[in-house]
C-alpha cells in the first residue's frame, strides 16, 4: 500500500497497476464498510476484470490509515481525504462505489462534491436518521464505542460477526469468515471507536433533503434479506436518476455474499455509462 499525508492523518491507499500512467480505462473508487479496509474489495475488483482501473482506501479509524490524536473522523474529514487523494492521483472524475458506512460516505460526497463523480454505486446504504431515532442511535453508537475501547478488538470482532444481518456470510465458508475476522482484528480499538462516534448513523447529518436534487446517476444494490432493504427502496424513490437492484437470497453484506452477481451488475452499469459518455462526446 501507498500512503498520503492529509490534514490530521496519514492515508493508506492502493491503486491499480498502471493507473498513474494515464490509461483511458474507467476509474472506480471503492469505500469500505465499518470495520473493513480497502483490501476487502479485492474479490470484487478481481471479478470486474482488467477493463477498469481502481482505487481503494483505508478510511479514518480503519486498517493502515493513522490519525493524529484528536483528529476528526467525520464525514467531512473523510470526504476531504478522498478528494485530496483524487487530486494527488490526477483523477478528475470517478465512478464511486461504497458499502454500508462507505455508502453513506459516498452519498455525502455525491451531495457535496458531485462534480468529481461519473456515477455512484450505493451498496446497502442509507442517508441518515430522523429524530428521535437519530439521538437513540447516537447513544447506542457511543455505548458500542465505549465497549470496544474497554474490551478490545477481539471482543468486537466476535460481537460484530454474530449480528443477524451478517448471517448469510456463513454460506461463503470458513475461509471468507476467517479473512473478515483477520481484517477486523487489524483495526485499532480507538480508531473504530472514533469512527463510530464521528460518522456512525447517529452522528451523520441526514441527507434526505438533498437527494432529490442529485444529478449523478446512481445504482442502488441491496440484498433481499437485508433488514435495511426498505431504506434502499426509500433511496430509490428519493433519487431521480437511480436504478435499484435487489439480489435474491443475500443479506446486508451483499457484495461479499453474492460477489459474482454484484460484480456483473456493477460491470454492466459502468459499461453502459462509458458508452453513454463516449456517444455524448462523439456528437458534441
Amino acid at each position: 500500500m501507498a500512503v498520503l499525508e492529509v490534514a490530521g492523518a496519514t492515508l493508506a491507499y492502493d491503486i491499480a497497476p498502471g493507473l498513474r500512467s494515464g490509461n483511458d480505462q474507467p476509474v472506480l473508487t471503492f469505500l469500505h464498510g465499518f470495520s473493513h479496509r480497502g483490501s476487502t474489495w479485492r474479490e470484487m475488483i478481481d471479478r470486474l476484470g482488467p477493463g477498469v482501473s481502481w482505487v481503494t482506501v483505508d478510511l479514518r479509524g480503519h486498517g493502515a490509515t493513522a490519525t493524529e490524536p484528536g483528529a476528526a473522523h467525520t464525514m467531512e474529514a473523510c470526504t476531504g481525504d478522498v478528494v485530496r487523494l483524487w487530486e494527488h492521483l490526477g483523477i478528475a472524475r470517478t465512478h464511486l462505489v461504497g458499502y454500508s458506512m462507505g455508502a453513506r460516505l459516498a452519498l455525502h460526497i455525491a451531495t457535496h462534491r458531485p462534480e468529481r463523480l461519473e456515477t455512484l454505486v450505493v451498496i446497502a446504504g442509507a442517508a441518515g436518521l430522523a429524530e428521535p431515532g437519530r439521538s437513540e442511535r447516537l447513544r447506542e453508537d457511543g455505548d458500542l464505542a465505549g465497549r470496544i475501547e474497554a474490551e478490545g478488538v477481539g471482543w468486537f470482532a466476535d460481537h460484530w460477526a454474530a449480528l443477524p444481518m451478517f448471517a448469510g456470510l456463513a454460506a461463503r465458508g470458513e475461509a471468507t469468515l476467517s479473512e473478515l475476522r483477520r481484517v477486523r482484528l487489524g483495526n485499532r480499538p480507538e480508531g473504530l471507536a472514533a469512527s463510530l462516534r464521528d460518522m456512525g448513523q447517529g452522528a451523520m447529518v441526514p441527507l434526505w433533503d438533498l437527494l432529490p436534487r442529485l444529478q449523478v446517476p446512481v445504482l442502488l444494490i441491496a440484498g433481499e434479506r437485508d433488514p435495511r432493504l426498505e431504506v434502499t427502496r426509500r433511496l430509490h424513490a428519493a433519487i431521480p436518476q437511480s436504478r435499484l437492484r435487489v439480489v435474491q437470497g443475500a443479506g446486508h453484506a451483499v457484495q461479499l455474499e453474492a460477489p459474482e452477481e454484484v460484480a456483473m451488475e456493477i460491470g454492466r452499469w459502468i459499461e453502459s455509462h462509458q458508452m453513454t459518455s463516449a456517444s455524448a462526446h462523439s456528437s458534441a
